[in-house]
């Protein structure tokens, strides 16, 4: 009997009693009978149990989910089935493999499998229930600053060990980082990321990517090195760590180019003291128009860690 033919079982997980819910519709929920807890239905993909939907995009859903072959939950991004870019099907076949070699590294949420379903194709990667750094932050629910640089370090190590093997992420931002059990931040969505010899900034990126986080030589020719996550981090740190943005995210790429250039932001120290000098001076040269002059990641992790101890 195939997967598909089994009755679809789960257990409450307050009384541990066990139902078929084989012919009940997918992600309902009802009241378990003997003691009331709320339950959800999963639906059945592959050797996969979708429990629930944590996020969509454009291109694809995300869900958390249960692997039946290992009881391991993991996070599912699944290519939306109207996709018929065969760039987009063959994707995340390139980003497990582009992943898989920074395994062990920190800073990175880890991938277990790529793979297609009946046509459909999918990405298995480490459930995080810490969720995303955005969504805490739209909440009002981020922790004390020292603990969010303590974050930024966790992100500036992973994209070291990227930049170590050639691989630049492209796209930056409190959404692509995710928060674990333990209180460390991981860094996830390498769907825009390739590999790129330093200084190569003529080769255009694939996608586009966020406006209030891009670098300015993105913006002017389409193309970035590891100086533009470099910059795209820093946005992030000044977002994170002072309230707000530095630049706007609306207008055209010139205009977006052009507020980078003048660099008219306020100093991060102006908006939370508590920062000290070092770390203002740290972010405001992650954000210099010119990609030399932007400080390289051990520079900003130690800045950032030393946060910790303030």
């Amino acid at each position: 009997m195939s997967q598909t033919d089994m009755p679809l079982k789960i257990n409450c997980r307050e009384c541990f009693s066990r139902y078929d819910v084989s012919d009940l519709e997918a992600f309902s929920t009802f009241p378990c009978p003997r003691c009331g807890a709320k339950l959800r239905v999963p639906k059945r993909f592959g050797h996969f149990l979708l429990e629930k939907l944590c996020g969509r995009g454009g291109m694809s859903h995300i869900y958390r989910a249960k692997n039946t072959e290992s009881s391991e939950r993991v996070a599912l991004k699944i290519l939306n089935s109207d996709c018929d870019d065969p760039d987009l099907k063959n994707g995340y076949s390139k980003i497990f493999d582009m992943v898989s070699k920074l395994s062990g590294r920190p800073g990175v949420v880890p991938v277990y499998e790529a793979g297609e379903i009946e046509g459909t194709h999918y990405l298995s990667m480490q459930y995080l229930s810490g969720g995303d750094v955005e969504h805490r932050m739209r909440a009002g629910k981020l922790p004390e600053l020292r603990i969010v640089a303590n974050w930024l370090a966790d992100v500036g190590e992973g994209l070291e060990a990227a930049h170590s093997l050639g691989i630049v992420h492209h796209d930056i931002k409190p959404s692509n980082i995710f928060i674990n059990s333990s209180g460390r931040a991981l860094l996830g969505d390498f769907d825009l990321a390739d590999y790129r010899s330093d200084g190569d900034i003529s080769t255009p990126c694939h996608g586009w990517a966020s406006p209030a986080y891009v670098s300015p030589e993105r913006l002017y020719g389409g193309g970035e090195d590891f100086k533009g996550d470099i910059f795209s981090l820093g946005v992030t740190a000044y977002e994170l760590l002072g309230g707000k943005l530095p630049f706007s995210i609306n207008g055209e790429a010139f205009d977006l180019y052009e507020e980078r250039r003048k660099m008219e932001f306020s100093e991060l120290y102006d908006l939370a003291p508590e920062l000290g000098r070092e770390t203002s001076d740290l972010v405001r040269s992650m954000l210099d128009f010119d990609p030399n002059m932007r400080p390289d990641y051990p520079e900003a992790v130690a800045v950032f860690r030393m946060l910790e101890w303030v």
